[in-house]
């Protein structure tokens, strides 16, 4: 497929430009899912991305929430917390969590410290895993990081722009019930 280079789209108009159609039905939580994201779609209230992630796990059922960031956004994820923790059980982890030296990885420290951490994403994965979270949210992480805890959280992993973060200090998200 390239339909990045297709100018025509008849995609939207019913046309199917590929094999995957025949056969191809969502059933169980992938209905429910795709129903409720084509509502966000189709529904003309402007929201932010973290009023979607809510509205979304609530009308799925989930209960519980994963924050995965970066510890450069601590404030951001503190903030996060504070919002989804009205509607949902929130469990975090710092990007540092049981870390390990960057130096053995044969990475070169980049600043004069005796303990230089690497980030540990596939171990923020792991830890909410534990937790049972239905829903993983990753803020901030950097390339590469956000790849590995993706593939190892168990629960559906989407990324908050933290751009977005500063306009929710003083905002309250309704949530849909």
């Amino acid at each position: 497929m390239q339909c990045a280079l297709c100018r025509i789209k008849e995609c939207t108009r019913g046309k199917n430009c590929s094999v995957i159609k025949s056969g191809l039905e969502y059933t169980g939580d992938n209905l429910k899912s795709i129903q409720t994201s084509a509502w966000l779609e189709s529904d003309n209230v402007k929201r932010t991305k973290l009023e979607e992630i809510a509205i979304y796990a609530k009308r799925l059922g989930y209960t519980k929430i994963g924050v995965a960031f970066c510890i450069e956004y601590e404030r951001e994820a503190r903030l996060v917390y504070d919002i989804l923790s009205r509607y949902f059980e929130v469990f975090s982890v710092c990007c540092k969590v049981c870390s390990f030296e960057k130096a053995s990885l044969g990475i070169k420290k980049s600043e004069n410290l005796e303990f230089e951490a690497v980030c540990n994403p596939i171990g923020q994965a792991l830890l909410l895993n534990d937790d049972l979270t239905n829903l993983n949210i990753m803020l901030g992480l950097k390339t590469g990081y956000d790849i590995l805890f993706a593939k190892y959280s168990e629960a559906p992993s989407i990324a908050l722009p933290v751009e977005e973060l500063p306009q929710l200090a003083d905002s309250k998200i309704d949530v849909i019930e």
